[in-house]
């Protein structure tokens, strides 16, 4: 890939990321409208890739819709999110964003993590946390992510931003 494409495709990248999350920390929300021509085009890519070049890329894209689907649908995380990842893992269907993806997420999750709860107090955790715990669930439902889901959708799209800046 040629210098200017390869610093083109990570300012596009980068920027459409910095849209979505900005959107996601106003409205608390990502639109389709945001992800879903960027995952259309990328899917497109892939099946081309897949057609011509006989590229894998395809195969991983769908494995990680499958996966991110099933998450979704457990309530691990929101449907915004979800088609975030799903239009991300297509865009970029290697190895090295496999790699890439939890390390950025554990190492701004944590500190987050660490820095809201501390700053609540075990009161308001408790007070959180306690109806799902007393209904011995695991997950939370739907209505727990409307009620206590945060816009955490840039420290997904900040997992792109790295591995576009670092591997491509």
């Amino acid at each position: 890939m040629q210098p200017w494409t390869a610093l083109a495709l990570k300012l596009a990248v980068t920027l459409w990321l910095v849209s979505v999350s900005a959107w996601d920390l106003a409205q608390r929300r990502i639109p389709n409208l945001l992800v879903l021509p960027v995952m259309g085009a990328a899917l497109l890519v892939q099946v081309y890739e897949a057609v011509v070049a006989r590229a894998q890329g395809l195969n991983v894209a769908l494995v990680a819709w499958a996966v991110i689907y099933v998450l979704w649908r457990v309530h691990v995380f929101g449907g915004g999110d979800a088609k975030l990842l799903m239009a991300r893992f297509t865009l970029f269907p290697t190895l090295e964003f496999l790699r890439v993806f939890p390390l950025v997420i554990l190492a701004v999750g944590i500190p987050l993590l660490v820095y809201r709860y501390a700053r609540q107090g075990l009161p308001k955790i408790k007070e959180e946390w306690e109806p799902q715990i007393r209904q011995r669930r695991l997950l939370p439902t739907q209505e727990d992510l409307r009620r206590r889901g945060r816009p955490y959708g840039w420290t997904l799209a900040l997992t792109g931003v790295v591995y576009a800046w670092w591997f491509l």
